[in-house]
């Protein structure tokens, strides 16, 4: 096992352990009083955790895609496609997203404005399709083993 291997263990583990605690204090923590349905007191502190979680993940993603085009500038033509494509994926979401607010009788929130709601159908249909294209890739590798 490498130092680096070690190093990332040891990151993994810390990040687990932290989502633990979050997760314990979520479940744990009690329910905020006056609420109409059950309302644990920590939502906004695990919603938060998720939220610097993607957005590390996402830096981190970034960071080692473009240090991996500076070493090895070959394969940037692959990468600059795959990038490409997760793109298109993205605009055939925002096309497919309806901005039409909903009715919601009772709810006088700030999310029921289109933007709000074309930026979530947009990420839910790019899950979605993310999500058939990985199912579709697992069945092409396991199938094209069969008749190797």
């Amino acid at each position: 096992m490498t130092k680096l291997s070690k190093i990332l263990n040891i990151v993994l583990y810390v990040l687990l352990a932290i989502t633990l605690v979050f997760a314990g204090m979520f479940y744990f923590g009690g329910e905020l009083e006056g609420q109409v349905h059950p309302t644990p007191v920590y939502t906004d502190t695990l919603l938060n955790w998720g939220i610097v979680l993607v957005f590390v993940t996402a830096a981190v993603s970034i960071v080692f895609e473009i240090f991996k085009l500076i070493t090895n500038p070959k394969n940037a033509v692959r990468s600059l496609v795959s990038i490409l494509a997760l793109a298109l994926v993205v605009f055939i979401a925002y096309a497919l997203g309806d901005a039409t607010p909903l009715n919601l009788p009772g709810y006088n929130g700030p999310d029921n404005v289109p933007s709000m709601l074309l930026l979530s159908d947009t990420f839910l249909y790019s899950m979605y399709f993310l999500f058939g294209i990985a199912i579709a890739a697992i069945l092409y590798t396991e199938l094209s083993r069969l008749f190797r």
